[in-house]
């Protein structure tokens, strides 16, 4: 196992225990997702269990990551997946970047998009209006917020 994989300098096929995302968030061994909605009709495209997408009944549960892998190819390009337990002797891989992006996983640790920030911050200018907040607090998430919207 080697210790840290970054996102866009996968250039093998090994396991980590550490990767660093697009988005910059770290994942661990042993964190917990949580499963989203799947991404097309005939389910989720990029969890899968032996090969096939796995149920819809997983949707919104919580699940640990045992093994943080890469796959691919020299001439493709290799790419990180998330294993977990499955249900029986295969386990769950996901698609990390690609089900993160579709929604169909969702990384509860991860830092906020601009556009969250954004959003959350006119939440809180809102609350302030409503007089729900006051200027110290609505002072302090425009701190915390500042940021990641100004990046």
């Amino acid at each position: 196992y080697s210790q840290k994989a970054d996102y866009g300098y996968l250039t093998q096929k090994s396991s980590y225990q550490k990767y660093l995302s697009k988005s910059g968030d770290i994942l661990n061994v042993a964190d917990t997702l949580m499963i989203g909605i799947p991404s097309s009709d005939l389910g989720f495209m990029y969890i899968s269990q032996g090969g096939y997408g796995v149920n819809n009944d997983l949707s919104h549960k919580k699940v640990i990551i045992n093994k943080l892998r890469t796959y691919g190819k020299k001439s493709q390009g290799f790419k990180m997946y998330v294993h977990f337990k499955g249900y029986g002797l295969a386990p769950v891989v996901i698609d990390y970047e690609t089900a993160l992006e579709t929604g169909e996983i969702i990384n509860p640790n991860a830092k906020l998009s601009r556009r969250e920030a954004i959003d959350k911050l006119k939440e809180a200018k809102e609350l302030f209006d409503l007089g729900l907040l006051t200027s110290v607090e609505l002072d302090s998430i425009k701190s915390e917020l500042k940021p990641l919207i100004m990046k």
